[in-house]
């Protein structure tokens, strides 16, 4: 299987340093597209820079908001995931 071209080394980390939280959705909806060693090492860095915005860089009454968003968008591909395995 292919791989997209924000997934190669290049774009995933200028994506990830310049859109964290949009690449770590990006990194959760193509979940089954990694290898497992590949998988970890985006992940780590897709959530340390997330978190590095979220709690350095946003003021500080957005994490309320901010947190319930990434939540429901991962809880949605998870929904979507067990929808499609269902029907096949």
């Amino acid at each position: 299987m292919t791989q997209p071209w924000y997934t190669r080394h290049m774009p995933f980390f200028f994506l990830t340093f310049l859109f964290a939280p949009l690449t770590l959705l990006l990194l959760v909806w193509r979940w089954d597209q990694f290898d497992g060693h590949e998988r970890g090492i985006k992940l780590f860095f897709a959530i340390g820079m997330t978190a590095f915005i979220v709690f350095g860089l946003l003021p500080r009454g957005s994490l309320p908001i901010i947190l319930p968003v990434i939540g429901l968008l991962i809880a949605l591909k998870l929904v979507f995931n067990l929808i499609k395995r269902k029907t096949g």
